[in-house]
């Protein structure tokens, strides 16, 4: 930290007395609430062009990241800040897009603060002197932990849509409440958040969805729950996750739950780990279309798992966290009435290999937030297991290849098949797993074939 503060000094030293470097946002902010944070914005008056001119000859290095928007990135080795001239914004207000459709640099640092979303993220300090320049109310509200609009509610969210979901995330890092009419004014204006591209409402829900571990010091173990409720509030998990509040008011046998199946859902979320939360919201959003088609809320895994990769497509996910997310939906419901066979539940976990761990995480969420008490399953005996005692993991596992099935004269098309009976059977019995059992299994199979 210490070189840290020193490398911001020698920077601000480069800059004049008539045009000071200061700090501004989530730095200032979370210095004033006493923790720790080190994403760094700063700004002055000084054009981008004044800039790279003053610092051409020093140990900083600037490079371009958004001319239009007075934006460069200033380092010097592992110290890294985003400047920005100050500026004011101008946005189409008849859509909710994130980049403002005019910019204008300004010396007016009210102007600057003004274009800015809460007061609290437009508290200034003088980089070198260390002095807070509040124009618009911050630190008091930073001190009562309110969130307040820096202008007028209506102004702020109908010029970026974004600022909404932005105000739930920042409820839910910082547990900071919000003043009246920002809360008012945000709920009317939610349905800007549909005009924002859809990889930017992913990100900040990502964000919302680990609120809890953004400020350990801050101590809020229910961020993400207070992100959720307030989501659900404002109108905005309808509008992006209707599957999930479809469950709202879906009865559930008392004899196995304690809540409806979206407070179930709810529940499940609160308690998971953090990489399991979007699992947590999909894993039963099957009930609802399976209790209008049947009657019934079988199969509502299978169901849930294809409306769940539909819900990954729609954010973007990417191809190994959409299919993550979608097995342990398809899978949470495996060995339920713990009456599985052993070995089938071998063949399960051998199978299933690269989602063991998080299927029998989550499977103790499940249980948590249907009866109240968290229970490991049979499924991490089995996974103990098969890791333990010589069980492949995977036909590369195998003490044969390919190429023995060459020497033994197969036929091409039948390999494939023949090392899939041979690691299914070796996983079964373990004994299996030695390069002779496994010659003698194959060449068995061969004369019976």
């Amino acid at each position: 930290m210490q070189n840290f503060d020193e490398k911001l000094k020698s920077l601000a030293r480069l800059f004049p007395d008539s045009a000071p470097l200061y700090l501004v946002g989530g730095y200032v902010r979370d210095s004033l609430l006493g923790i720790n944070s080190y994403d760094l914005d700063i700004c002055s008056k000084l054009a981008v062009d004044d800039v790279k001119k003053r610092l051409l000859n020093s140990d900083f290095a600037v490079s371009d990241k958004n001319l239009r928007m007075g934006t460069v990135v200033i380092s010097n080795g592992d110290f890294k800040a985003e400047y920005t001239t100050f500026r004011t914004d101008s946005y189409d207000k008849t859509r909710g897009d994130h980049s403002p459709s005019a910019v204008e640099f300004t010396t007016n640092q009210l102007l600057d603060a003004k274009r800015r979303d809460f007061a609290c993220n437009a508290v200034y300090k003088d980089a070198l002197s260390g002095e807070i320049v509040d124009l618009v109310g911050g630190v008091d509200d930073i001190r009562g932990k309110v969130l307040r609009t820096v202008d007028e509610p209506e102004k702020v969210f109908e010029a970026d849509g974004l600022r909404i979901l932005r105000l739930v995330r920042f409820h839910a890092e910082l547990g900071f409440d919000i003043e009246g009419k920002t809360l008012a004014v945000a709920k009317k204006n939610a349905w800007r958040v549909k005009d924002i591209a859809v990889e930017r409402i992913r990100d900040e829900l990502d964000k919302i969805f680990v609120a809890d571990t953004k400020h350990p010091d801050l101590h809020l173990a229910k961020g993400h729950l207070l992100g959720l409720r307030l989501l659900d509030e404002l109108g905005l998990l309808e509008m992006l996750l209707p599957e999930v509040t479809a469950l709202k008011g879906l009865a559930q046998p008392p004899k196995w739950h304690l809540y409806d199946a979206f407070e179930h859902t709810v529940k499940a979320y609160e308690v998971a780990p953090p990489n399991l939360r979007w699992a947590s919201l999909l894993h039963d959003i099957g009930k609802a279309p399976c209790v209008e088609k049947f009657g019934n809320m079988h199969g509502h895994d299978e169901v849930g798992a294809e409306m769940a990769r539909h819900i990954c497509e729609r954010f973007k996910f990417s191809n190994a966290e959409t299919k993550r997310v979608c097995d342990i939906v398809r899978l949470h419901m495996a060995d339920i009435n713990g009456n599985t066979s052993w070995s089938k539940l071998r063949w399960f976990a051998a199978e299933h290999i690269d989602v063991m761990d998080d299927l029998c995480a989550f499977k103790r969420v499940d249980c948590e937030a249907s009866c109240g008490e968290a229970h490991g399953s049979r499924l991490e005996e089995v996974l103990e297991e098969v890791r333990n005692d010589g069980t492949p993991l995977g036909l590369k596992d195998l003490k044969v290849t390919g190429d023995d099935l060459v020497a033994l004269g197969v036929e091409p098309k039948e390999r494939a098949v023949l090392l899939r009976e041979l690691f299914r059977d070796t996983v079964m019995n373990p004994s299996l797993n030695s390069r002779e059992k496994a010659l003698g299994y194959l060449e068995k199979k061969i004369r019976n074939n």
